[in-house]
């Protein structure tokens, strides 16, 4: 369940000099740049994800069989953490994750 931020203006502020306007259009740039900054590193996690997934490629491992996903340890805990332990027992939930991230599938 993602984060929800309400911004709390109080007259301590104010007292500050600072006007509210001011406090949103400083606020509004400040989570632009968080989410381009987080898009960017998105961006290299999956190419990060990709590059390792090639390298290890699907081969069978004896008594586990073959890999069906490369997840990077950051998903991982995180899927756990927001979906439970047993997420990934899940073949729908899976199937999903992987139509979602594609960097993630095993790759030969």
């Amino acid at each position: 369940m993602p984060n929800i931020f309400i911004p709390s203006w109080t007259s301590e502020a104010a007292k500050k000099g600072q006007s509210y306007d001011t406090f949103m259009r400083d606020l509004n740039w400040y989570l632009k740049q968080e989410v381009d900054l987080e898009k960017h590193n998105a961006a290299k996690r999956d190419m990060i994800a990709r590059k390792e997934s090639r390298e290890m490629g699907n081969k069978t491992v004896d008594g586990l069989g073959k890999p069906i996903a490369h997840i990077p340890a950051r998903d991982f805990f995180r899927m756990q953490q927001d979906f439970g332990q047993e997420c990934l027992q899940d073949k729908q939930f899976v199937k999903e994750l992987l139509r979602d991230n594609p960097s993630y599938r095993a790759q030969s």
